[in-house]
């Protein structure tokens, strides 16, 4: 029997808009950008774009009246991207490492060209790192962003550089950066993104998939922790979840 239900146009438009982003690969989009590129009236854009708004699932820029996707799409692509590796096994490291150190263990991946937080583990400490699932997570600075551009193949990495850092010099500075960072494997950061944070961070290769686990709390504790006993635990957590997605693959 054939489907006599009618479409819901405006939702097909949302859909359509927020396709658009993929489509591009741009973080932001204009009004008119976007009411050019879907032929679509600047009216009828406007008015899904406050809907969206509205729902989180876009933001505007106040500085340059762009739009941007919001939290709420993002948490919903989060919540696909772990579902599609196995969400317990990541679950209960994740939490074996939070307890071990008692620091909070943070998931990021990269969806489109943006960062975001996939899941996280949070410490018992009442002074800890705020924050929860599908925060954004700034590519250019920082343990975890830093260590989740270098882990992007070569081509997707070269593309992000030059959009995040248009400056040739400071483009060349965080390129060797990145390369280091590859080459040592993690990376270290205090006080980059949250003044008194700090954050040491590793790539995770699941699948077909590429994120990064991160160790993020006081600097002081961490420091009093040690970053190589914090590094030896990443690096036993990333080698037993890394074992296990393969051998549920085979």
């Amino acid at each position: 029997m054939a489907e006599t239900t009618p479409a819901v146009h405006s939702v097909l438009h949302a859909i359509r808009i927020l396709e658009l982003y993929a489509a591009q690969r741009r973080e932001t989009l204009s009004l008119t950008e976007i009411s050019k590129a879907l032929g679509l009236h600047k009216t009828t854009v406007y008015r899904i774009l406050r809907t969206l708004q509205q729902a989180g699932w876009m933001e505007q820029s106040a500085k340059t009246g762009k739009y941007y996707l919001g939290t709420g799409i993002l948490l919903v692509a989060s919540a696909v991207s772990v579902h599609n590796t196995s969400r317990d096994l990541l679950s209960e490291e994740m939490h074996r490492l939070a307890e071990k150190f008692n620091e909070t263990v943070v998931l990021s991946v990269l969806l489109g060209h943006t960062g975001i937080c996939a899941d996280l583990a949070k410490s018992r400490h009442r002074l800890g790192v705020a924050g929860e699932r599908g925060y954004i997570v700034p590519l250019r600075s920082g343990a975890t962003g830093k260590t989740l551009l270098a882990a992007q193949p070569e081509e997707l990495r070269e593309q992000l550089l030059q959009e995040l850092e248009p400056d040739r010099t400071k483009q060349r500075i965080l390129k060797n950066q990145l390369l280091k960072i590859l080459q040592d494997g993690y990376c270290i950061s205090e006080g980059e993104v949250d003044q008194g944070v700090a954050a040491i961070a590793m790539p995770l290769h699941l699948k077909d998939k590429r994120f990064v686990l991160t160790i993020s709390g006081p600097v002081d504790r961490l420091r009093s922790i040690t970053y190589p006993v914090l590094r030896q635990g990443l690096e036993e957590t990333v080698s037993r979840l890394e074992r296990k997605s393969a051998l549920l693959e085979e």
